[in-house]
């Protein structure tokens, strides 16, 4: 039983004790306002024997992590050494895999706009980006599902922030990793929105921004992306870990495509 429930429960059994007392009321609000505090959290979060610190070792599940992400902490920039300078982007560039790296900036405004209203230039191919690409079928759970290409080139720090259509900003993610169900946001486009509104309305601020993909060995695709997001006023400050996997498919990690 989890404690959410056994909370519930113990309110529940404090009301049929009060019976018809003065404090029924009391003790109804309470159960009222406890019901509404666990239905409003949707933040999917670590549980207790997980880590952040290891997360390629967390198992994506469907039903824990819908929309293929998860908030496990604040954000942690001790791998970025020296942060740039505000309005500056720092590419670690390709890995002897070709594979690329740690990507990290901080945002602000002119550097939002100048990213959304440039003109995308792709690069024509990625490590591990498969030819063919499938077109699949994904099962996003509530009746919903998506058709089309199962590999997206999907950008660290996002076109919209700033960041560069280049490999070395880009890993071969499966479209849930990209976008999660789309409706709400989900996977890399998680802190991205959340970015991306934040620095519309607060236009004087910062972001600071790291994605870093995590890999297995020689494997080509990252098995999970770290992001570390914190807004110039605090308002964000999130670690969180996205999941490059997809519903009903065996990705193939080490040389890109499906099993």
């Amino acid at each position: 039983m989890t404690r959410a429930v056994a909370s519930i429960l113990s309110i529940a059994f404090l009301f049929g004790l009060a019976g018809c007392s003065a404090d029924t009321d009391s003790v109804s609000r309470g159960l009222d306002e406890l019901t509404q505090s666990l239905s409003s959290s949707s933040t999917p979060t670590l549980s207790d024997n997980q880590s952040a610190d290891s997360p390629n070792a967390i198992v994506w599940s469907q039903q824990q992590y819908p929309d293929y992400y998860v908030v496990s902490g604040k954000a942690d920039f001790a791998n970025a050494g020296t942060m740039p300078a505000k309005g500056e982007i720092r590419y670690t560039g390709l890995d002897s895999y070709g594979r690329a790296g740690m990507v990290v900036g901080v945002i602000d405004k002119q550097l939002r706009d100048s990213g959304s209203a440039r003109e995308r230039d792709m690069p024509e191919t990625i490590a591990g980006y498969p030819r063919p690409n499938p077109k699949v079928t994904i099962d996003l759970g509530g009746g919903k599902s998506y058709r089309g290409y199962l590999f997206n080139r999907s950008h660290l720090l996002a076109k919209s922030l700033g960041g560069e259509d280049a490999e070395k900003n880009m890993v071969t993610g499966t479209r849930t990793q990209n976008v999660g169900k789309n409706q709400p946001a989900g996977g890399m486009a998680y802190t991205e929105t959340e970015a991306r509104d934040w620095l519309d309305d607060n236009p004087n601020g910062t972001v600071e921004y790291m994605a870093t993909p995590n890999y297995e060995g020689s494997e080509l695709l990252p098995r999970t992306v770290s992001v570390d997001i914190r807004t110039s006023d605090g308002s964000i400050d999130q670690h969180v870990i996205v999941f490059n996997t997809a519903n009903g498919y065996n990705i193939d990690y080490q040389n890109g495509g499906v099993k």
